[in-house]
């Protein structure tokens, strides 16, 4: 059996929304409830769909301009896509800091939404394929954010749909120059080879909230990342514990190992608390860990 690292992070967090030229009732009461009762937001959101949020990096990091999705009326709700959640700020705001390192890495977002942490790693050296549900209103929005961000290029945007046939995701590799193994006319065992055609490391940012979706997860996971890739995930505790212990369970019955568990604390001022439990403060925390994962081949979903 090969051995991967896959780190799993989550991330809770309270809702805010960005101001903008102009702005209803409903806009307007949205942005100052959580200034007026003292709630820190779990999520960002801007007022219009052509709006911007703007994320601000630790220093010395100029910010990034963030168009969030408009997904169709369709998967609006089931997807949630139209936020920045913190868990995706802290997954940047830990690429910034290097405390994830990305120069020279092969990397892939899952249900990326806005593409903060894959955007952020872009611009710190990272190749990048983000993908997410295959909705234009999504796609639209991250290539956007690609191409206001990363001008030069090292990246591709995807749909994908989790645990469905990874090879998009895969073939990507050749628009960012990074295949290093068989394609072209190989048949999906040779393309699937998992010394090749693989990411060093995936980002998934909130995807843990519905735990009918872990088992399809997982087996994007397992198609996506390297023999010693590392996958770091982060998932918000707003919706409660229980499904984040559910994909810990999953992954360990499908051989994977837990570690570096740890919660954080967003503040207001844009910093984290680490150490933290969960609090009645009205900030929000955030479960951070590491998930150290075996491979057969068996796992491999085709």
């Amino acid at each position: 059996m090969e051995a991967l690292q896959i780190p799993v992070m989550s991330v809770s967090e309270p809702i805010a929304s960005s101001s903008a030229e102009h702005e209803d009732l409903a806009d307007i009461l949205d942005i100052s409830l959580p200034a007026l009762f003292s709630i820190a937001p779990i999520a960002f959101s801007t007022p219009t769909p052509t709006s911007f949020h703007t994320y601000l990096p630790p220093p010395p990091h100029t910010p990034i301009q963030l168009r969030l999705p408009n997904p169709s009326a369709e998967v609006y709700s089931k997807l949630q896509a139209n936020h920045l959640w913190l868990s995706a700020l802290y997954l940047a705001d830990l690429i910034h800091l290097q405390k994830i390192q990305v120069q020279g890495q092969i990397i892939a977002e899952l249900g990326a939404g806005a593409g903060l942490p894959s955007l952020s790693a872009c611009r710190l050296g990272a190749k990048v394929v983000a993908s997410d549900w295959g909705d234009r209103g999504i796609l639209e929005a991250l290539e956007d954010n690609f191409t206001r961000t990363c001008p030069a290029g090292g990246w591709a945007v995807r749909g994908h749909e989790w645990g469905t046939d990874p090879t998009p995701l895969l073939d990507a590799l050749d628009l960012v120059g990074l295949r290093t193994g068989p394609h072209e006319d190989d048949d999906l065992a040779s393309r699937l080879d998992p010394k090749h055609n693989r990411f060093d490391k995936l980002f998934l940012a909130d995807t843990l909230w519905v735990t009918e979706a872990h088992s399809a997860l997982l087996d994007s996971v397992w198609n996506l990342l390297k023999p010693g890739g590392i996958a770091h995930i982060a998932a918000g505790l707003h919706t409660g514990r229980g499904p984040l212990w559910r994909f810990i369970e999953m992954a360990e019955k499908r051989g994977g190992t837990v570690m570096n568990q740890k919660e954080v604390l967003w503040k207001a001022e844009d910093e984290w608390e680490e150490g933290a439990v969960s609090s009645s403060s009205g900030l929000e925390d955030c479960l951070f860990t590491h998930l150290r994962a075996h491979e057969t081949r068996e796992d491999l979903v085709c």
